[in-house]
């Protein structure tokens, strides 16, 4: 097992990075896992507003109970310093004025000059109340043209719109897999592609040098056996990886139960490893210098993260991007991992699951066909240049 302690040696002066990615890997997964598990609580927001009630009629006496009812409402008569001191510096950011013949005027189906305020131009709270304002006198005029007086008008719009909607925010997902797992394996993509190609990539070329191979060949060792141990050390890698962030995390860390939700993910998540084992494999043989690893292994993974909807959910990506990434292997890792969870509007099937893995694997054969054929295109160039030289 020569070959195979030389591997694990190399592997060794790698395994930094494997380590960096997989902590990156376990803070935004564990981070993204609690931040959906988290139930968001929905509360009105309520401006400070100060009334100046010139009318004071039955009908402005009505507008500023309705406003109280959603703001917090003082009243009194402040300068023009004192209002944009206020504003400024945000103790109160509306200033409202009912001017006088408020309540004849609306009777009268008039709008117009009624109120006046002061408030930061533009602001979030100006749109607030101003929307407040338009609503209530909107269904008072209405009132009004239906027949109904002034006063009958004003006690209907306050009645109607002190109605309250029971706002609840639900989660979209409801299960503990949905809520925890399937947050976190939605990142597994990117930190298998960088563990493995970082980690793996430079050890399998410093192995397969040509000065290297030529004296391991020239020993007792056969090229088989060469490959073999170089093909277990490989495969006891990234055996320890998948089964530290895949079962031992969620199962462990997480604490859930061995449900059948976890068991599809983690047979998703081990396909994905095969395909991971062939992409390296394959770069591996297209790259003879280790300096050109870090680049393309930050395309490879960066890349198929962005279009796969690793780094952004699936339902937020457009169909330009979508169209592209169905032709590479990430995205159906996520179509599954999110039609597990029932999240993004995917809708779990036995039919979908064995397509998914079955897309997997096909990319899995065909990095592998790839890989023999450049390694049949080296043997090619290397027989011609042999002949060339003789």
């Amino acid at each position: 097992m020569q070959v195979y302690k030389v591997f694990l040696k190399i592997l060794r002066s790698k395994i930094g990075i494997a380590f960096m990615y997989i902590g990156i890997f376990l803070g935004i997964g564990m981070a993204s896992a609690n931040s959906s598990a988290e139930q968001a609580d929905f509360t009105e927001a309520k401006a400070g507003v100060v009334i100046n009630d010139l009318d004071n009629s039955p009908a402005s006496k009505a507008l500023c109970e309705y406003l109280s009812e959603t703001n917090v409402v003082s009243y009194g008569d402040p300068s023009d310093k004192d209002k944009l001191d206020d504003i400024y510096y945000n103790s109160s950011r509306y200033y409202l004025t009912i001017n006088k013949g408020f309540s004849d005027s609306l009777a009268k189906g008039q709008t117009q000059s009624i109120l006046s305020h002061s408030a930061q131009n533009g602001s979030y709270f100006e749109n607030l109340v101003d929307s407040k304002i338009d609503l209530y006198l909107t269904t008072a005029s209405a009132y009004i043209a239906g027949g109904s007086t002034a006063d009958e008008a004003f006690e209907s719009a306050k009645k109607a719109l002190s109605k309250k909607t029971k706002v609840e925010i639900v989660s979209e997902q409801g299960s503990e897999y949905a809520e925890t797992v399937s947050p976190y394996y939605q990142f597994i993509p990117y930190i298998f592609l960088g563990v493995f190609l970082f980690a793996l990539c430079p050890v399998i070329i410093a192995m397969t040098q040509k000065e290297i191979k030529n004296r391991t060949f020239s020993s007792s060792l056969s090229p088989r056996r060469f490959l073999f141990e170089t093909a277990l050390g490989s495969a006891v890698f990234m055996v320890l990886v998948f089964v530290f962030t895949c079962i031992f995390v969620p199962l462990v860390m997480f604490g859930c139960k061995p449900t059948r939700e976890i068991f599809l993910s983690i047979i998703n998540c081990l396909t994905f490893t095969a395909v991971c084992a062939s992409l390296v494999l394959l770069i591996s043989n297209l790259i003879s210098d280790e300096k050109l690893v870090n680049l393309v292994g930050n395309i490879v993974a960066l890349g198929m993260s962005f279009l796969c909807g690793v780094f952004i959910p699936m339902q937020y990506l457009g169909d330009g991007v979508r169209k592209i990434a169905v032709f590479l292997p990430a995205y159906w890792f996520e179509i599954l991992n999110s039609a597990i969870g029932g999240t993004g509007g995917q809708v779990y099937s036995d039919s979908l699951f064995i397509k998914c893995i079955g897309i997997q694997l096909a990319f899995t054969a065909a990095f592998v066909l790839a890989t023999f054929a450049v390694l049949k295109a080296k043997e090619s160039k290397t027989g011609a240049r042999i002949m060339h030289n003789s």
